[in-house]
């Protein structure tokens, strides 16, 4: 029976291994897929990785992919709008193996996954109930990583209850790592879509067609239809709500037909009803009918939700309702109107208000029953942010206090309804109150008071919180200069100091990138920011050309800034639809602006210089021994020396060769101080000290919650040393799975904390030593030949102590006066018989064991002279190992001591200590603790 038990154990085994070797194989097809921009094929490669797994999860291993493979599986249904109804069970299943493997941050993420697949299966209740658990459990953890990674889904969990102003900080930042991503893994694709609809919900129009424009490109050279798809029919009903009929109508139709094409359900529905809102618009009410029907038909077909567009369709439903028209099958509007106001959208909320007010109006319903629901109706879109519901409100208020007879309060009324339709008054102001705008002190709708614009500014610019990451200050900062100047796009331009004012560079953008500006279209953009740093003057350009092209630029806004008396840079900003949007600010206003950003920005210039030479001042000491001069008066040392001294300028990979104890740290130690990098850190990782599991945490640090007992977030040695040098101790131990990490990192100077996805950049030189035979290691199959060749650029053989004898005598003496001073013992002197003894050793340990062995004697000797005992004596005066009548601890503890002399200390490795005593590395270091040996 136990002979069948073992082979059943032994089937499962094979089974469970064979299954992770196809989902692995299926995995990196995955990653091609979306290398050659197919994600389609990726999504259908990461099934059968899910299909494979399911039923082994035999291991942490294959459980920790199944867990991970979920989560790039979710956000691949999401980006084409596909396989939703698949992915509940899916991710269900992977919430119970994250449990079991304690991995807390890819639960808190399902967590959030599971909200938004509920959100989008009009589940409201439970999406709110699993958001919450998850935002809960991302604040708990509480690390940049994963508030990054969370960030979608926590700017959804706030879009959803109607509040925008609190959705647009974590969709900023969601869409930011959409950018950041790396085209070969799916991330969160809908982060951008969101953020556009969230910019329109603010009323910042323009705005919100620069981010779906920019965001619509970079979909696109991802090769992600998908969004791509969304972004545009996003953007034909923001161009609708500005009455730009015929680029609304080119950009839906476009983006329909091509999710016809893909069965992209959340685009086709979307582009429908932006084609039905667009009729409306243009009063073509039959054609807005069906349109919206068709949307909502399909909509309720595949279980998909409408609700993040719902509040076009009410106002559309309404107005045709109102007109006569036959109600849209499956869309009872004032059920729909009772629906809303059970959920926890304050914004849907506000608008339902208002139209039942309208609607109760129009059956003249007493005005104090209609009073209560316009003011609710203000009081939820004042919290929802959004300035243009607000302002519809706000006229059928005005209507209101007209009927009352309170035509002052009607007056207020429209005014703030005027400025709330942010520069669309035109568009959006009913014209039977227009008369209500003109004020007897001069009020004008035409025009805001300039003073009050630069005040706003100045106010922008002072409550922007500074920070140690300039370029994302900066960022920061032209997105607010975007918003405040109406722009759709916008750039802080940098001029290089040698350079003059003729080479731009793009510091930070918004909308804009530096793909966008080094192509042919800007190119006349760039020649007026030149122009602009050159004359030292503010420039608004009106292109009367463009209007041929719908993508070219028709105004132009430049605002040079001066930093240390010199032009450093120039804020530039541009829009592609509107040809006087900047005309409200005269040259004279540009001077004030330019001057207090030249203000703020060279504080942050300042503050950034500070923070970066105290953190690197506090980082060299990470790890870092006492500087120690390298002493040699070998031929071979000082060739090396020279050598090290001649390459230590350049960025070059060295790497170090050597036994243990030669002195590898000090050459390393030397390339460092003789570099450029001399002022940043200098971090040391040794991995034969650290547990095999965690060298990867060691050197690529990990995210809170990412596996048992990660209970805070631990940057890595390589992130740590960015700027500087890292010295990989014993190159040769580190683990083979975490070598192809390793690789990727040097190639790239990018790296992923375990447990976390977001790619941080780290501008590290590398300094490995080891005392293997790498060439050997490759050859039996346990060091990556690639990792090999890309750190044996510059190699270094120093040589062992017993190969230069000459040196043994003039590092004695060295480090005899070194302990003699160190611990009060000036007397003592090196005698020629010491000497002789010395030079006779062959010092296994180099040149280690020679100073740990002076400094043992300068501790133990009593008189004046020395009593140098090495090994070989004081194993024969001690007259055995057994002579004292050890205990077996004490027995195992001088074994090991004594095999570790013999090895010079190493400990893993052929040769090492632990395959001496037939013994794990990991095992040996654990015994080593438990015996007071480390």
């Amino acid at each position: 029976m136990d002979t069948e038990n073992t082979g059943m154990k032994n089937k499962r085994a094979t089974a469970a291994h064979e299954a992770t070797e196809a989902a692995q194989v299926e995995r990196n097809l995955a990653w091609e897929a979306l290398r050659t921009g197919d994600p389609g094929l990726a999504r259908n490669h990461l099934q059968h990785v899910l299909d494979r797994l399911d039923g082994h999860l035999l291991d942490a291993k294959d459980k920790s992919l199944f867990v991970h493979t979920s989560l790039e599986f979710s956000n691949l249904c999401l980006g084409l709008g596909q396989g939703f109804d698949q992915l509940s069970a899916i991710l269900e299943k992977a919430r119970a193996v994250s449990e079991d493997l304690g991995d807390r941050r890819s639960r808190a993420l399902i967590h959030l996954h599971l909200g938004r697949l509920h959100y989008f299966g009009n589940r409201i209740p439970e999406a709110m109930g699993t958001f919450s658990t998850g935002k809960a459990e991302v604040d708990d953890l509480g690390d940049e990583d994963i508030r990054i990674e969370a960030a979608e889904f926590i700017g959804m969990y706030y879009f959803i209850q109607g509040r925008f102003s609190e959705a647009r900080p974590h969709l900023d930042e969601a869409a930011r790592s959409f950018e950041a991503g790396e085209p070969e893994r799916p991330i969160n694709l809908s982060a951008p879509l969101w953020l556009t609809v969230c910019t329109v919900y603010l009323g910042q129009l323009h705005d919100a067609i620069g981010t779906a424009y920019y965001y619509h490109r970079r979909a696109l050279a991802r090769s992600d239809h998908g969004v791509a798809d969304l972004l545009q029919a996003l953007l034909g009903v923001v161009l609708s709500h500005i009455n730009r009929g015929e680029e609304a109508h080119t950009n839906l139709s476009s983006a329909l037909e091509k999710s016809t094409q893909t069965k992209n359900v959340l685009a086709g529905t979307f582009s429908k009803a932006g084609i039905g809102y667009q009729c409306y618009r243009e009063g073509r009410l039959d054609e807005a009918r069906n349109w919206i029907a068709q949307a909502l038909e399909e909509s309720h077909a595949s279980g998909v939700i409408f609700e993040y567009g719902s509040d076009l369709v009410l106002e559309t439903a309404f107005e045709l309702g109102r007109k006569g028209f036959e109600c849209i099958p499956s869309f009872d509007l004032q059920s729909e109107l009772k629906r809303i106001m059970r959920q926890p959208n304050i914004h849907l909320r506000g608008v339902a208000l208002r139209l039942s007010a309208i609607a109760a109006a129009a059956t003249e319903e007493n005005d104090a029953a209609i009073e209560p629901l316009l003011e609710s109706s203000e009081k939820y879109l004042k919290q929802s942010g959004d300035p243009v519901q607000l302002a519809k409100t706000r006229v059928e208020l005005a209507r209101l206090r007209l009927r009352q007879g309170d035509e002052d309060k009607a007056r207020l009324l429209a005014q703030k309804a005027w400025k709330g339709f942010s520069g669309y008054g035109e568009v959006f102001f009913p014209d039977d109150l227009r008369y209500l705008l003109v004020l007897k002190r001069g009020f004008s709708p035409e025009r805001d008071s300039r003073p009050e614009l630069l005040e706003m500014f100045v106010n922008m610019i002072h409550d922007l919180k500074p920070g140690p990451d300039l370029n994302r200050i900066l960022t920061r900062t032209v997105a607010s200069t975007t918003r405040f100047f109406g722009a759709e796009r916008g750039g802080i331009f940098w001029f290089p100091r040698r350079g003059g004012t003729n080479n731009p560079v793009l510091r930070a953008g918004h909308n804009l990138s530096t793909a966008d500006v080094s192509g042919s279209e800007f190119r006349w953009s760039l020649d007026l920011i030149s122009k602009s740093g050159r004359e030292n003057r503010p420039l608004v350009i009106e292109d009367e050309d463009s209007a041929q092209s719908s993508t070219h630029v028709k105004a132009v806004l430049c605002a040079p800034f001066e930093i240390g008396g010199r032009v450093q840079g120039v804020l530039y900003h541009d829009n592609s639809h509107v040809r006087e949007c900047f005309e409200a600010f005269e040259i004279s206003d540009l001077v004030r602006i330019a001057r207090s950003l030249a203000i703020y920005v060279d504080h942050l210039v300042g503050l950034n210089q500070q923070v970066q030479k105290k953190t690197s001042l506090s980082l060299t000491q990470l790890g870092q021994s006492e500087s120690r001069e390298i002493v040699t008066e070998n031929p071979e040392m000082l060739r090396i020396l020279a050598q090290v001294d001649h390459i230590a300028g350049s960025d070059g990979t060295v790497l170090i060769m050597g036994e243990t104890g030669v002195g590898k740290e000090l050459f390393a130690n030397r390339l460092h101080e003789n570099s450029s990098r001399r002022e940043s850190p200098f971090v040391i990782v040794d991995p034969t000290t650290i547990p095999e599991t965690l060298v990867e945490s060691e050197l690529f640090g990990h995210e809170k919650g990412a596996f048992t007992g990660a209970d805070r977030q631990k940057p890595g040695r390589l992130e740590l040393a960015n700027g500087g040098t890292l010295f990989i101790d014993e190159v040769g131990e580190i683990p083979k799975s975490v070598q192809a990490k390793l690789l990727r990192a040097l190639q790239e100077k990018t790296l992923v904390r375990v447990g976390g996805t977001r790619t941080l950049r780290s501008d590290f030189r590398l300094v490995a030593a080891t005392n293997r035979d790498l060439a050997a290691e490759v050859a039996a199959g346990r060091f990556r030949e690639d990792l090999y060749y890309r750190i044996n650029v510059v190699p270094l053989a120093i040589p062992s102590l017993r190969e230069r004898k000459e040196d043994i005598s003039l590092l004695a003496r060295h480090f005899l006066a070194k302990y003699a001073s160190r611990y009060g013992r000036p007397e003592i002197k090196l005698a020629k018989k010491d000497e002789a003894k010395l030079i006779g050793y062959d010092w296994p340990g180099n040149v280690r064991e020679l100073e740990n062995m002076v400094e043992r004697t300068v501790l133990l000797s009593m008189g004046e002279e020395l009593e140098f005992r090495l090994p070989e004596e004081e194993m024969n005066l001690s007259g055995g190992l057994f002579s004292d009548f050890p205990t077996l601890d004490e027995m195992q503890r001088r074994y090991i001591e004594q095999v570790l002399e013999k090895t010079g200390g190493k400990i893993g490795g052929p040769g090492g200590a632990a395959e001496i005593l037939g013994m794990k590395r990991t095992t040996l270091n654990d015994r080593m603790k438990k015996l007071g040996l480390r």
